[in-house]
């Protein structure tokens, strides 16, 4: 189950980091090169810090995503054999629409949703000031 869920993500994160890579300017290398950088030097403190804004926003919704993972299990799994692959949103669905509790299902949406919005603030705190804008 997480190998495919890493296939469904991998696609979207790889398009992100290329439209990232391509915005880094040529002459921040080229000066990194003139003052002595090597290959590892330049990615580590032109290409790295460059990308943080990219990263941290890709990271975010891929943890969103993952978080909120719910056709793809339903349609490979159902929530597995005994449970095993079932998730938050599956539970929810299950107490809601197979089960006719609808507020408890409510209850459980929310409270993804909540873990969803601290997600969200921690990598956002994790971001540098300048970043943010």
């Amino acid at each position: 189950m997480s190998f495919a869920n890493i296939w469904r993500g991998t696609a979207f994160s790889m398009l992100v980091y290329s439209a990232a890579l391509s915005a880094v300017p040529a002459d921040v290398y080229e000066s990194a090169s003139l003052d002595g950088a090597g290959p590892v030097r330049r990615f580590r403190s032109v290409t790295l810090p460059l990308m943080r804004p990219a990263i941290a926003t890709n990271l975010m919704l891929t943890t969103l995503q993952t978080l909120s993972v719910f056709g793809l299990i339903f349609i490979m799994t159902g929530g597995g054999p005994a449970r095993q692959s079932q998730t938050l949103p599956l539970y929810m669905y299950e107490q809601a629409f197979s089960y006719g509790q609808l507020g408890y299902g409510t209850a459980v949406a929310l409270l993804l949703l909540l873990i969803g919005a601290l997600a969200s603030l921690v990598y956002l705190r994790l971001l540098p000031e300048e970043d943010k804008r």
